[in-house]
């Protein structure tokens, strides 16, 4: 698989997930029946955190986009974004065992959250010298900064 397969393919996946999330109502998959969750005793599990869970997604969703221009910049000779594509890259791998972490209520998600907040600091801070040129950079920045509210309230 080359790497414009991988970014359809990628791209089609995230398409799907949206609709889905549309045909469940309109929001996000994670949000459905969360007050009702089962919470494993003794497992040390707490109960769903569907606030992270969402933050995480959105900048799944927005990391998308702003490493799809990334990647276009740089493959049309602009090495601007050049910074930006690794944070992006790095912290867009990190975004879905957070979700997944909170979804489930993990008894490690507090320690997932201070290590994908980092991801989503660096991630912010490449993304925010852009934000004025970029709608996507500015959308993927506002996204990890909510992601990082949200890994500071559940640290605290």
């Amino acid at each position: 698989m080359n790497r414009r397969e991988m970014l359809l393919s990628t791209g089609a996946m995230a398409v799907s997930a949206s609709i889905g999330a549309l045909a469940c109502g309109g929001g996000n998959a994670v949000a459905q029946n969360a007050a009702k969750a089962p919470v494993a005793p003794g497992a040390g599990r707490t109960a769903p955190d569907t606030a992270l869970a969402e933050a995480a997604y959105a900048c799944i969703g927005k990391g998308e986009s702003c490493l799809a221009h990334c990647i276009a910049m740089l493959a049309g000779g602009d090495t601007m974004m050049a910074g930006c594509a690794p944070a992006v890259h790095d912290m867009h791998a990190v975004m879905p065992g957070l979700a997944a972490a909170a979804a489930s209520g993990s008894r490690h998600m507090k320690t997932l959250a201070r290590v994908a907040m980092e991801f989503c600091k660096d991630c912010e801070a490449e993304c925010r010298k852009h934000a004025e040129m970029h709608v996507v950079c500015k959308e993927c920045a506002e996204a990890c900064a909510k992601t990082i509210a949200a890994c500071q309230r559940v640290i605290a």
